[in-house]
């Protein structure tokens, strides 16, 4: 390795690195944001269609027609489900570390003071494939699909988009202090790894490395806390400015329809679906030029480093950086090419505008969404405790969402943990205490709410004076008696109380078996992961964890005369897009701001509100 040389100061190396990306932007020009555009539009319009089809025959092979990991079973078809599944995991990779790699080139072209024309885009296509297909490049998939997603990076490409830490996992740990320090510990590592493997994609796509050797080289260059600092300084700008940016749009694009919705209320639902229109354009080309910058600040952080790499690496010359004047001379444009790119622009436009219609106008219809409290309601009571049912009642929950779990003695207590380390400071489950021992302990939650174990009878009467629809879910601990089923909905009906609630379940053959005993009972089936397509279940309805809901899943749920419910979802943003989406329930730690924000749409007298949430979702998105 040559010796170290002086790094510049922190803020000098952090203006460095934005100057000389935006300038390698500004040079690509069009080409650059076509570039990237169009490989994500390869992906969306070839690439899924494929991983779908692939994932379908995945789970066609074990016997299902969607994701449900409650029914996954070993059998015959398990070995060319998992075969499959490494198939679609290795071509998603292939594609991602193609699309970026591609980028990166590119921008290290620009530096250089080439020019992008098609055919040098498909020679360094055709190079770097052949490059990902050895083993070598296998390193680079942790960092890929683990990673750079769930530090938030996921936006880069669309097929890492939706790989985050699930909602109800973190919503969990959260509850406790052990928990919440373990979180913040687990992404504070997630964000340093990050920091110490940017420059490996470069490093791979620029030079000779493997995916090995590129890792070890960014673990070398980025140490020291000024280095990282100003790559992460960087790279954050980077990633401020495109938020910023497609915020603004957004908030733009609202203007025109609340004019409309007080002006010609009659016109507000095509304004708003081609405002809307403009928006996605913008936003596409936004993010574009987001990821590009970022991609850049590594491609000039490399550059600069790049006497530092280890002798047994060769990287391919970045040139010196681009001044003002080259850059004034390299940007792509003239006026053929800005009215061919403003024209192409209106097309896509247009043909955005006329599919929003229908969108705006579904999306416009006040939502029938019932808000269940889940456990309760916590910010006033501990969860599954009387106190917290009367605080979701008070609140004005539609139905309170709560668990019944069995004792030693064949009884019935509301309760969520088979342990009650969490709630009560005890190391023991439920399944090892009697029913006269779980009634006497006391419970405390994270805010400091707390009450008695309550027995599943002392509940239900609860409910019934306060007059309150529950969703009892039938919680299994491991140790419950074989006749769990027809004791559980004896004791309920002796109470008088069995028609008057809604049931679900995760555990697949007690929900499908109470359903069948008690056809007239109203039952869901809870997935705890779904994907795409509705289960094959005798169910009433499905209750998804948000992390994995879709509108696709929803429109299959209903085509199959299934209800769909998502749980736990405690962002307003996010009940909100489910509101207007108009599913059948959300459950929710949060009742009050779901309720809140249902009562807002209810009154909602224009379209400026509906476009307001889907550009919050177009923002989120991007």
């Amino acid at each position: 390795m040559s010796p170290r040389a002086p790094r510049r100061p922190f803020f000098h190396s952090t203006g460095l690195f934005i100057r000389e990306a935006f300038r390698t932007i500004r040079a690509g020009g069009w080409r650059l944001v076509a570039l990237y555009a169009g490989s994500q539009l390869a992906i969306i319009l070839i690439a899924f269609p494929v991983i779908r089809w692939l994932f379908a025959e995945a789970l066609r092979a074990s016997g299902m027609v969607g994701l449900d990991l409650g029914a996954l079973s070993i059998g015959p078809g398990l070995p060319v489900t998992l075969l499959l599944i490494v198939v679609i995991t290795l071509l998603a990779f292939w594609l991602i570390s193609l699309q970026l790699a591609l980028l990166i080139i590119a921008l290290g072209r620009i530096r250089a003071g080439e020019s992008l024309h098609l055919r040098v885009v498909a020679a360094d296509l055709g190079h770097i494939a052949k490059k990902l297909v050895r083993p070598s490049s296998a390193p680079l998939v942790g960092l890929l699909f683990f990673l750079m997603p769930l530090a938030n990076f996921g936006f880069i490409s669309v097929l890492t988009r939706a790989i985050s830490v699930p909602a109800f996992i973190t919503g969990e740990l959260e509850k406790t202090a052990t928990g919440t320090i373990a979180l913040i510990v687990f992404f504070a590592v997630i964000a340093f790894l990050n920091l110490r493997f940017a420059l490996a994609l470069p490093i791979f796509a620029l030079s000779d490395a493997t995916g090995g050797r590129a890792m070890r080289a960014s673990w070398r260059l980025t140490r020291g806390f000024l280095t990282r600092g100003a790559v992460l300084a960087a790279g954050a700008l980077a990633i401020l400015f495109g938020s910023f940016g497609i915020g603004l749009v957004s908030a733009f694009a609202l203007i025109p329809t609340a004019v409309s919705d007080l002006v010609t209320p009659d016109a507000s639902v095509p304004v708003a679906a081609f405002s809307l229109g403009v928006s996605q354009v913008i936003a596409v080309v936004l993010a574009g030029i987001t990821v590009a910058a970022l991609a850049a600040v590594l491609v000039s952080a490399l550059a600069t480093w790049a006497d530092e790499l280890p002798a047994t690496i060769t990287l391919r010359d970045l040139g010196g950086g681009l001044d003002t004047q080259t850059v004034a001379h390299r940007t792509g444009f003239n006026r053929k090419s800005a009215l061919i790119l403003t024209g192409l622009a209106a097309v896509i436009v247009l043909v955005l505008g006329f599919a929003n219609l229908r969108l705006v106008q579904e999306l416009s219809s006040h939502p029938d969404t019932l808000v269940l409290a889940h456990r309760g309601f916590s910010q006033e009571g501990a969860e599954n405790t009387i106190g917290g049912l009367e605080a979701a009642n008070q609140a004005g929950a539609d139905i309170v969402e709560m668990d019944v779990m069995e004792t030693k003695d064949g009884k019935f207590v509301v309760m969520h943990d088979a342990n009650l380390s969490r709630l009560a400071g005890r190391d023991e489950t439920v399944a090892d205490l009697t029913f006269d021992e779980l009634t006497a302990i006391t419970v405390t939650d994270q805010f400091g709410h707390q009450g008695l174990i309550p027995s599943l009878e002392d509940y239900l009467k609860r409910a019934n004076e306060l007059d309150q629809t529950l969703l009892i879910e039938v919680k299994l601990h491991g140790g419950e008696a074989p006749d769990l089923v027809p004791r559980l909905v004896a004791e309920i009906e002796d109470l008088g109380f069995l028609e008057d609630h809604i049931y679900h379940g995760l555990d697949k053959p007690t929900i499908e078996g109470l359903k069948a005993y008690r056809p007239n009972l109203t039952v869901g089936y809870t997935m705890a992961f779904a994907g795409s397509d509705a289960p094959s279940t005798i169910a009433d309805f499905i209750v998804v964890e948000g992390w994995s809901s879709t509108p696709a899943l929803q429109r299959a749920a209903l085509n199959k005369g299934l209800a769909y419910l998502v749980w736990t979802v405690n962002d307003p943003e996010e009940q909100r897009q489910l509101l207007r989406d108009n599913v059948d329930g959300i459950i929710t730690d949060r009742p009050d701001l779901a309720l809140e924000s249902r009562s807002e749409m209810d009154q909602d007298q224009g379209v400026a509100g509906v476009l307001s949430d889907a550009l919050a979702r177009l923002v989120r998105l991007g």
